[in-house]
């Protein structure tokens, strides 16, 4: 009998326990709080933590009522004119657009090797000093550049001063006026200017360290000689190149080739400068592939009057098409997500309808939609992920798909 009882109550215990357990599971049901990632709206936790997948802090998502459900209800939220104004929302309409059609490729900026010049030693000495000791500085022509001892050059000096002073002496005698011209003659040849033999004439001293003057401008790529060596005449000293004009080299794979061959004129914009379009011309298209590559040589050139494309930067080449009338939005009203394509509608003031477009051929600054929106519609240009942020916590739930 009393082992009856104890089966009894043990019975009991486990099935208030049972409905008790049932009970708060249920309540936690009905309660729909619950912990998800914003970014992946798939993960939901009875606890807060870290998003398995992106490692974000999970947060906190309420029971929805009646009249937030209606906010959001199918693909719809509405926000309310306040809340645009602080999420920087902006709009623009649907419409027909003339783009051209683009393949983007991406080169690089390189000094255009035709307008590369050297200066060189004129003649045989030692390079006592230079006025140039930075690649990337500019020289200006008539800029000092460098100055040299020669022993040739010091000596023909010193007879240009004496041939002078006889030559002052007996001006009307005509040997010493070929002698003296023919020595004038000479320092030019070596590199000396006007005003510096007018002064050697004026002073009678010659100097042992003369300075050569620059012949050409432009910016410094090389310096190829340092202070207190001694050069030969025709030495390379320094390479400089002016940058009105440059190259864009650019890799493209073998079957774009023919596209491009076929085409005259190339448009060019960086992100350094978003607002200016360059014209590139096809200088150079390589015959055969780069080692250990698929991809062929590209070489444009581009007039650069303002310098602003530096050797070394990064550009982007479209390829210029014939141009077409589509319908049209902003690029920068599309959203991607998990391979879909999303914009977002203005419906009424404050509610806004989540679409799934699909788009066709790209421009600069439109893409041709093929779906899901018709002329004079008004989409999000600036604040789209915000207000899918929105709709992600406020719904809980993935987009629904549209089909």
């Amino acid at each position: 009998m009393k082992q009856k009882i104890i089966f009894l109550s043990i019975t009991i215990f486990f099935a208030l326990t049972g409905c008790k357990n049932k009970n708060e599971n249920h309540a936690d049901h009905d309660s729909g709080t619950y912990y998800t990632c914003p970014m992946h709206p798939s993960v939901r936790s009875n606890k807060l933590g870290s998003c398995p997948v992106c490692n974000m802090s999970l947060i906190k998502v309420e029971k929805q009522s009646s009249k937030e459900h209606t906010q959001h209800k199918g693909n719809f939220i509405t926000i309310e004119k306040k809340q645009q104004q602080l999420a920087g929302i902006k709009t623009d309409t649907v419409k027909f657009q003339t783009i051209i059609p683009a393949s983007t490729i991406l080169g690089k900026v390189n000094i255009d090797e035709e307008l590369v010049t050297t200066i060189s030693s004129r003649v045989k000495g030692r390079i006592d000093k230079l006025y140039i000791k930075t690649s990337g500085e500019y020289i200006q022509k008539g800029n000092p550049v460098y100055a040299i001892y020669s022993e040739q050059l010091f000596a023909d000096e010193k007879e240009f001063i004496a041939l002078s002073k006889k030559r002052r002496d007996n001006i009307e005698n005509e040997l010493l006026n070929n002698l003296f011209l023919a020595s004038k003659n000479k320092l030019l040849l070596w590199g000396l200017t006007e005003k510096q033999i007018d002064e050697l004439e004026e002073n009678k001293s010659a100097s042992q360290q003369i300075i050569f003057y620059a012949q050409t401008e432009g910016y410094v790529t090389e310096i190829l000689v340092k202070e207190g060596v001694y050069v030969d005449v025709g030495a390379l000293l320094i390479k400089l190149t002016k940058l009105n004009q440059v190259w864009i080299d650019a890799q493209v794979y073998s079957n774009e080739i023919e596209k491009i061959n076929n085409s005259n004129s190339f448009q060019i914009f960086s992100e350094t400068y978003p607002d200016e379009t360059y014209t590139g011309h096809l200088v150079f298209s390589n015959p055969s592939l780069e080692d250990n590559s698929k991809t062929l040589l590209l070489r444009l050139r581009v007039d650069n009057q303002k310098n602003k494309l530096i050797p070394g930067m990064m550009v982007y080449i479209n390829l210029k098409r014939e141009s077409k009338l589509v319908l049209a939005i902003p690029k920068s009203a599309l959203l991607l997500s998990e391979k879909m394509k999303i914009v977002w509608v203005l419906m009424h003031d404050n509610t806004f309808e989540q679409r799934m477009i699909e788009t066709g051929e790209e421009g600069r600054f439109w893409i041709e939609v093929l779906s899901k929106l018709q002329e004079g519609e008004i989409v999000v240009t600036e604040g789209s992920y915000l207000i899918n942020s929105e709709f992600i916590l406020k719904s809980g739930v993935k987009q629904k798909h549209q089909h």
